[in-house]
């Protein structure tokens, strides 16, 4: 009895450990900020970021006017003599000559371009999100792998102690062989496990620079305690507001007005444009010219003939009329996938929440309540060691196991986010 007593002071303050959170070490992580620094840093996004300001450079080109044409010429210069003063039909001549095309055909052109260059600029906005998602999952494994670590280590701690017990007592002949190879066999089996989740919070904090761009092997720190966060909607709610915030759907749309924009520029160049020509003739002053050596002065309008519209014009407003309907089905793709995304989610997160609830309201208390019972069991000789060993280890799996579930539902609602296109809010009114 005596030895059973001195078990229960050695083990109750390890079992107290085993089910409290250790305060983080240092400033933790700020969410936040992380995004922040993600966003202004990554590499791919700053890559997008400059596909924007080239396309927006295009738009006062498509707009533009053709440059103006120069023309310089030497005219009937006799071949005799190759005099230019010889003749009075000899002569220098420039001219300057404009094409304007026809009315519409320009502004349907930079159209397209502003059309091109507001689905650029959504395309940053929608990667912007994907990477605010990216960081978040990141950090929430992290914050996982965190406290599995913890609750893993104290279970060794708790292990070394019951092995310790379990030798005590087979080397006085009150135990028994087994329970020390079983002892044993959990220590090695808890630390294979720390082994591996040590490296994968290794590989988390390596894939956390990767994503912030900073050097690998820089320090990343340690997140914040996850919450359980409250639903915001339902999945119609979610989905009505991915249809009207998600920039991928709103770059579609102006996908297809840059196309119907295309088209309209191709309609219009079905009819000639017209070009503007002025020019100054410079001629030497002879005696016999009737005109007495008069410069000249001559005016000019011409225009392109488009007589293979059905091959050049036609054609081009006919790809822009089928890229239309391409561009409609791609959005109506979209918007189902996102739909079948947001209902898997939200279905998802609700598993999670369930089995979050059920650790802490049932799974947790009968856990802990079968260990103190195990515990008196052990000190009365009505339970075996290896069935207070189960029980403790048990215990501190479903700890793992319930924070995990936590953890998965910040992440599907993190995913959920992406999806809508927007941060969602709790019941608080508080950005997540």
């Amino acid at each position: 009895m005596r030895i059973r007593l001195s078990l229960a002071v050695r083990l109750w303050p390890l079992m107290l450990m085993s089910v409290l959170v250790s305060p983080a070490l240092g400033e933790p992580l700020n969410l936040d900020r992380l995004i922040a620094e993600a966003v202004r840093e990554n590499p791919s996004l700053r890559e997008l970021r400059q596909r924007v300001e080239a396309a927006r450079s295009r738009v006062p080109v498509a707009g533009a006017l053709s440059d103006p044409v120069v023309q310089f010429e030497s005219s009937n210069i006799p071949l005799n003599s190759f005099a230019l003063n010889r003749s009075p039909i000899t002569g220098n001549q420039v001219t300057i000559s404009q094409t304007l095309p026809f009315p519409g055909t320009r502004g349907a052109r930079e159209e397209a371009a502003r059309e091109r260059v507001l689905t650029a600029a959504l395309q940053v906005e929608d990667r912007e999100v994907a990477i605010a998602n990216l960081v978040k999952q990141v950090y929430f494994s992290m914050a996982f792998l965190d406290r599995a670590i913890e609750i893993a280590e104290q279970n060794e701690t708790l292990l070394e102690e019951f092995v310790r017990i379990a030798e005590s007592k087979y080397a006085v002949g009150n135990g028994l062989q087994q329970d020390v190879l079983k002892a044993q066999v959990s220590l090695s089996s808890m630390r294979d496990r720390l082994i591996g989740l040590r490296a994968d919070r290794c590989r988390a904090a390596a894939l956390m620079n990767l994503v912030l761009n900073r050097e690998p092997g820089s320090e990343v720190g340690r997140p914040e305690a996850v919450e359980l966060s409250l639903p915001t909607s339902d999945s119609n709610g979610y989905r009505d507001r991915a249809f009207s915030t998600r920039p991928l759907l709103a770059g579609i749309e102006h996908t297809s007005l840059m196309w119907k924009a295309k088209e309209r520029e191709a309609l219009g160049q079905r009819w000639p444009n017209l070009t503007f020509s002025v020019g100054y003739r410079q001629r030497a002053f002879m005696t016999f010219d009737p005109v007495q050596g008069s410069d000249f002065l001559s005016f000019g309008v011409g225009m392109n003939l488009p007589i293979y519209r059905g091959r050049k014009q036609n054609r081009l407003a006919a790809e822009a009329r089928a890229n239309v309907k391409a561009v409609g089905a791609r959005l109506e793709t979209a918007r189902a996938r996102i739909a079948h995304q947001i209902e898997v989610l939200t279905i998802a997160m609700q598993e999670h929440r369930d089995k979050a609830d059920l650790f802490r309201t049932a799974i947790l208390p009968q856990a802990r309540q079968s260990l103190d019972s195990a515990l008196s069991g052990y000190q009365v000789d009505q339970v075996d060691f290896l069935t207070l060993l189960d029980s403790q280890v048990t215990l501190l799996e479903f700890e793992i196991d319930a924070y995990g579930h936590i953890i998965e539902h910040e992440k599907k609602r993190a995913e959920l986010e992406a999806v809508v296109g927007v941060r969602l809010e709790d019941q608080t009114g508080r950005g997540r």
